[in-house]
């Protein structure tokens, strides 16, 4: 294993023991084998952490780290901080790859001078099948610059993490929220927003299993955490100097239809009348004349409240 090409592998890993075999195996059976396999159990009840062991056991490439439960975000974090490799992918650990995967994905990062280079993806529920694609106009194109981070806006395949290989100055300092189930919607924001020259591929290489149980699974919090999420992204790019008046509306266009789609969505579990005037004012300025009408009748007719710190703070 030498680091001149290596591939780091982050794989969090949380009770998941009835399908981290096949993910596991799937990483080891890669044809580009100069791998560095990061297993983080993150605190794992079932079998996970023992059968991340028995695997470190028979292959080198792979590490394992035993920690305290953080969340995918920490798990994330953690791998990202400790990988070595020239390049960096993530993959969740329900998930499983086609074995070609990294061979066919490197192989046109190099060619083509890539930051990143995305996939095609399979959604399965473990016996039916469906294929995610780009949209057509940009399969296997070259984005450069800031058409890179446009995809960011139209391209659900740009909006993940799990599909992709990238050079490891591009995730290298950036942290995932912690705690926060929709934390793809800021790395992936900011992966792109560093990153010059971009391909999405449209051969399927990912198998993303639609899971109930996954590590990924949002439960009620999700809404919310969108919001909190795209509001980071915002606060990042601005602490960097970014000014692009153009991407900016955009991403306050998105975290209010967010923050509309939470407060539809909500029950009463929750209260927003601290911050109901801050609402208005940013709803008022970003959404239509329609959405701003039946966003006032949803904030009179529930009661809704901030859950915690973290989510006060981003309309602040």
């Amino acid at each position: 294993m030498t680091n001149a090409g290596l591939l780091s592998v982050i794989v969090p890993v949380y009770n998941v023991e009835t399908y981290l075999n096949q993910c596991i195996s799937s990483i080891i059976n890669q044809t580009y084998e100069n791998l560095e396999i990061l297993l983080i159990d993150d605190g794992s009840t079932d079998r996970s952490g023992m059968i991340c062991d028995q695997y470190a056991v028979k292959d080198t490439r792979i590490r394992v780290v035993h920690q305290e439960n953080q969340g995918l975000s920490g798990a994330r974090n953690v791998g990202t901080d400790l990988a070595q490799g020239q390049y960096v992918a993530y993959v969740d650990s329900d998930d499983w790859l086609d074995i070609h995967m990294y061979d066919e994905l490197l192989r046109i990062l190099q060619k083509h001078k890539l930051d990143m280079v995305r996939c095609a993806a399979f959604f399965s529920d473990g016996e039916k099948k469906e294929i995610l694609s780009p949209k057509k106009e940009f399969q296997n194109q070259l984005f450069i610059n800031e058409d890179v981070f446009k995809r960011y806006f139209d391209e659900f395949l740009c909006k993940v993490v799990w599909n992709a290989v990238y050079k490891k100055d591009i995730v290298k300092g950036i942290l995932s929220p912690e705690r926060c189930h929709s934390q793809d919607n800021y790395v992936s924001g900011m992966y792109l927003y560093r990153s010059k020259r971009m391909m999405i591929i449209d051969k399927p290489l990912y198998y993303y299993r639609q899971n109930p149980q996954s590590i990924t699974r949002s439960g009620n919090r999700r809404p919310l955490d969108i919001c909190i999420c795209t509001n980071k992204l915002i606060h990042d790019l601005q602490a960097d100097g970014f000014s692009d008046t153009y991407f900016l509306h955009l991403l306050y266009k998105k975290l209010a239809r967010e923050l509309f789609h939470f407060v539809r969505a909500t029950n009463d579990g929750y209260k927003i009348k601290s911050m109901k005037d801050k609402l208005y004012c940013f709803i008022s300025e970003n959404l239509s004349f329609r959405r701003r009408l039946e966003f006032k009748y949803l904030i009179k007719s529930r009661n809704i409240k901030v859950i915690d710190a973290d989510s006060e703070e981003f309309l602040s």
